[in-house]
């Protein structure tokens, strides 16, 4: 049908988008060019078109989630399994320097006892010409002090074993209490306010009483020693009893010159000392004790303080 304007040059046709398959209302034309208006229905296919697309985009933003989810799991996962690497190798660290403690220790025994064995000998050979140069008391001091040495000796080899068999019923603030005996005095001489704080209630543990003495004579040493060395006036060490949970802990704390955290890292292990007299076994050897008793021994810093602290199991 076609329509013509009187008004206007233009002319009106029915046109069919082939697209769509809907009809266009009109179109107008000059001689020359046809132009056809756009329709004015809504073509039905592009909003279908657009829904699919929407249920596919959501689709795979729920997808994309999910992948998310695993890989946070996974990555939670594998998080967890580098902490637990972390914690075996330190205790493969921990174990192998216990080792490396037990080996050098029996080593250093041979090799010391073997010459000590044959200077006793000689000594024992010499002994009845001393005795009739009346010097027979030489020979008596050399013959205690390679005695001395043996036994000392001994007691270094007897750090790195359980014995079970000398264990007994302590009771802490007993302890607490010897170690305020034997340091006042030394405590008093250094200029070194030295003070007990006992243990709200009785606390026991099944240890072997001089290996627990040991391990605290060198902690108050060592805290002794570095309130002295830092010059202060208001120089203190205290030692203080408590539980936490079911473990006594012994706290040994001084104001010293603290301990930087490089030296921290090491100063459990064997032969390491700032001292220069020292010889970097005496922590070693009191770690080790304590955990031969199912204990653990600790040490923080900071500027001015540090802290050890010893947990042993109680008794129930």
């Amino acid at each position: 049908m076609k329509m013509n304007n009187p008004s206007s040059v233009y002319s009106f046709h029915p046109m069919v988008d082939h697209k769509t398959l809907f009809k266009t209302e009109f179109s107008f034309h000059t001689d020359s060019h046809t132009f056809p208006f756009e329709p004015i229905l809504p073509y039905a296919k592009q909003s279908m078109q657009k829904d699919e697309v929407a249920i596919m985009m959501n689709k795979k933003k729920l997808e994309l989630e999910s992948v998310l989810q695993n890989l946070n799991q996974e990555i939670l996962e594998k998080q967890q399994m580098v902490n637990a690497l972390k914690e075996a190798l330190t205790e493969v660290s921990r174990n192998y320097q216990s080792a490396s403690l037990s080996l050098l220790s029996v080593g250093l025994a041979h090799e010391i006892r073997n010459p000590l064995t044959t200077i006793k000998g000689f000594i024992q050979l010499l002994k009845p010409d001393l005795q009739s140069a009346g010097k027979q008391e030489l020979a008596d001091v050399a013959l205690e002090e390679i005695n001395r040495a043996n036994g000392l000796l001994t007691e270094f080899l007897s750090v790195l074993k359980p014995t079970p068999a000398g264990k007994k019923k302590l009771e802490i603030n007993s302890l607490m209490k010897n170690m305020r005996d034997l340091f006042s005095s030394e405590a008093i001489l250094k200029g070194v306010d030295l003070s007990v704080e006992l243990a709200e209630e009785e606390l026991f543990i099944m240890a072997e009483e001089n290996t627990v003495k040991q391990v605290l004579v060198n902690l108050l040493k060592n805290a002794l020693e570095a309130v002295e060395g830092s010059g202060r006036t208001d120089g203190s060490v205290k030692i203080i009893a408590g539980r936490k949970a079911d473990y006594a802990l012994i706290r040994v704390i001084d104001n010293g010159i603290g301990i930087d955290e490089w030296c921290i890292e090491k100063i459990f292990t064997p032969f390491f000392t700032t001292k220069a007299e020292g010889t970097g076994i005496g922590l070693a050897i009191s770690k080790q004790l304590i955990e031969n008793h199912g204990g653990e021994m600790s040490v923080v810093s900071e500027f001015s303080s540090t802290t050890f602290t010893i947990s042993l199991p109680t008794l129930l």
